[in-house]
Parts: structure tokens; sequence; C-alpha cells
């Protein structure tokens, strides 16, 4: 009998640690390590902001990782609110978070817990931690900074380490490009008590406003803390530069210039958070319907494999799922039944994952041309109405896709729009 495959997997994040974990509960014998940069678990401060997991995607991988009961804890089925203003403070879409769970829940869990989760699922020994690759070689063995002996060779090394993704190399020279948006992030840690207006206009979920080419965002996190995003079109290193430039004072003072004309209560968000924690953004994305040609002993999954920009919160979903094929089809390889190779379960995995790829690229593409378009939100608003339409079972929703529809829908919000104007402009001048 053949030995157990050594499979090594680089980068901790959702995408890896999900693998490791299904590999794991699989119970099929493969050699397994796990490489990550950070330090330690708590190295890093900042985790990220919080994420919707969807039923066929992200939920499925929890429950195939038999950690539903732990990933219950930290759900929030009342963060599915969605809150969708124009400049105007007019609401254009409000989607009301669930009190209970139902079947098509896209629960939130900070990016944080869902990796403590994880990683508490993965035997300890599994993970390295504080090893920064250098380099991917093409005989399949990994060389370290700080480490001179190199380690390998790997039967299989499974890039799932980012946008700058060292595996990628390996297989394609090409990197990822300025996306054309850049922003910055504060964060209001308590909001009921400081500021309870903004509190209440951002609701249990997440609030966004549109217009003029620009976002205001706010996300709710599992502490009741708001993480606040402004973003907007500029170009490449803008956003560090002015930073670099003005300091956090000078730089919130040209954030709140570019709102300039915005309601007043909707620039609370940016006046009412921590100054202290003010950071930048530079968004990267490679291009739609980007493929790597199939390489035995090699593979991606998550942002290395598809790094695409955040609207349309698909990201973390599509690195579980990912996970979820690579590690069935591994498992399958290790069956005798099944007839397959590992080299051949790798290129089905990646034949399955392709076209969900480019599926999720073009509409993250099209949510970003749209939201920064000149017509923005209408624009944006039609585009997701008629992606929702084409992936519905339902004939009647399905029509909302239909051009003479959806130029309804966009009129009505035209005029929805208008009357918010006029609503601000004559009645509500503070």
């Amino acid at each position: 009998m053949a030995s157990p495959p050594k499979i090594a997997i680089i980068g901790a994040g959702p995408a890896g640690l999900t693998l490791a974990r299904l590999l794991h509960v699989s119970e099929v014998k493969v050699g397994l390590t796990l490489y990550e940069l950070d330090a330690s678990p708590t190295s890093r401060s900042d985790q990220g902001g919080t994420l919707d997991l969807h039923t066929e995607t992200g939920l499925a991988a929890i429950r195939k990782c038999n950690l539903w009961d732990s990933f219950r804890k930290y759900a929030r089925n009342d963060g599915e609110e969605l809150i969708m203003m124009d400049k105007n403070a007019t609401e254009l879409a409000h989607k009301r978070g669930k009190e209970k769970e139902g079947v098509y829940d896209r629960p939130e869990i900070d990016r944080e817990r869902l990796k403590e989760i994880l990683l508490e699922s993965v035997p300890e020994e599994c993970v390295r931690w504080g090893w920064h690759l250098r380099e991917v070689t093409e005989d399949r063995r990994l060389r370290f900074d700080g480490r001179q002996e190199l380690e390998g060779p790997f039967d299989l090394i499974v890039g799932a380490d980012g946008a700058w993704s060292k595996v990628r190399e390996r297989l394609n020279e090409l990197k990822p490009v300025y996306s054309g948006v850049s922003g910055y992030e504060m964060e209001i840690l308590d909001p009921p008590r400081t500021c309870p207006h903004v509190d209440k206009m951002v609701g249990r979920g997440s609030f966004f406003g549109i217009s003029d080419r620009k976002f205001l965002n706010a996300q709710r996190m599992g502490n009741n803390s708001l993480k606040v995003r402004s973003w907007y079109l500029c170009s490449e290193g803008e956003a560090k530069a002015d930073l670099d430039k003005y300091g956090k004072k000078g730089t919130l003072e040209k954030i709140l210039e570019r709102y300039a004309g915005w309601a007043p209560e909707m620039i609370e968000l940016l006046k009412q958070a921590d100054l202290d924690g003010l950071k930048y953004w530079t968004l990267y994305e490679l291009p739609v319907g980007y493929k790597w040609p199939h390489k035995t002993g090699f593979t991606l999954l998550g942002d290395a494999a598809s790094l695409a920009t955040p609207f349309s919160g698909e990201g973390v979903n599509k690195a579980m799922v990912d996970a979820l094929d690579l590690a069935d089809l591994i498992a399958k390889s290790q069956d005798q039944i099944e007839n397959l190779t590992l080299d051949h379960a790798v290129l089905r995995y990646e034949q399955l994952m392709f076209p969900r790829m480019e599926k999720i690229q073009t509409t993250t593409m099209a949510n970003k041309l749209n939201g920064f378009g000149p017509d923005a939100p209408l624009g944006l608003m039609t585009v997701m109405l008629k992606s929702m339409a084409a992936e519905s079972p339902s004939g009647l929703v399905r029509l909302l896709g239909t051009a003479p529809v959806s130029a309804m829908v966009y009129g009505y919000f035209w005029i929805r729009q208008q009357v918010g104007w006029a609503v601000r402009r004559f009645w509500r001048r503070t």
C-alpha cells in the first residue's frame, strides 16, 4: 500500500483552516502541515470585519466540518439586516434581519470568531506559526525566511495564502492589479452609548450609503461595535500617501470634504468613529476568468485563486466551498474503490472551481463598476436585482430580471430619489 500523501497548506485563514479541518474529519490518512506567516493565533490585532455565510457554500462547509454547534454560539441572524441609502438619506432598500434560524439564512459571524472555531478544531501539531514563505520550488519544496533547510518535498502544495500568493507564482506569473478603489476604515467602539442616533440608523447588520461614485459603509460586529469604511475611486497609493502626508486628523478632514453635501446624519458615521484606529485599504483583484494551467503537485483556493474586491460578499464563502470540494476529492483519491489519483483529484477540483470562480468574479466586477458608476446607487440596485432574478428558481422572481421590469424598477427608485432630494432640500435642511 502506498504511503499517505504529504500535503502542505500555505495560509491559516478561513480557506486553509477549512481544508485542514475537512481533511482531519474525513479520517483520510495524509501527512498534513499548515504554514502560517503570523507569529501566533493572536499576533494580529485586527482579524477583519464580519462575514455572512451562505447556505450552499460557507454554511455547507461548516456542517461538513461538524462545527455547526460551535458556529451557532457566535452566529447572528439579526446581522442579516441590510440598509441602503443615497446621499440624502433616502432609504432605497431595507432587508430585515431574522430572529430565528431559517432555511435561507445568511447569518453573520465575525471573521475572528470563525477563525477561532476552525483553528480549535485542527490538531495543534499541524499548524506552524511564524513561517514566512519565500519561495516554492519546482520540485515541490518550500523555502522560508530565516531557515536554511527546505521543507518537503510534498505530494501537494495548496496555496491558501491570499492576494500575493507565493504558490500562485509557481503556477503563473500573473500578479493582482489595482482595482481603482481605495478607502479608509475606523471603528465606533460603543455606539449605543456614544452615538445612539448613528447606532439606530445602521441597524443590526450592514449599512450602505452610495452616491457620487463613493461608498460609506458600516458593519455591526459581534461585540456591538461598528466598523466604518469609506471607499472611493483614486490612483493607486493615494490613500496611503494622504495618510502619510496629512496624518490621521488631516486625512479625516479630507475624507469629510469628499462627502460634502451628504446628509449630516450619514456623515456622523465618520465623525463619531475613533480616529486613533484610522487605517487605509488599497483593493486589488485578479482578472475575471483568470485560470492557471494544471500543474501536478500544486493548486490554489480562496483569494489566492480568485482575488476580487469585497463588493459581492462572496469571498469567504467561495474559499470555504473550494476547500469543501478539494477535501472531498482528496479523500476519494485515497479510496481504492474510486480509482482516482491525487493528481486527477486536484484536476477535477480545478475544473469544478473555475466556472464558480468566474461567475463570482463577474458579479463582483459588475457590482464594483455599477456601485462606483455615475448612476449609482440605481445602477447597482438594477444589477443586483438581475443577478438575484437569474439565480432564483421562481419564474415570478425571474421576471424581475427582464428589461421591461428592470426599467420599471429603475424608474420607481429614481422617483424615490427625487422625492428624497426634495424632502432634504426643502423640509429637512439640518
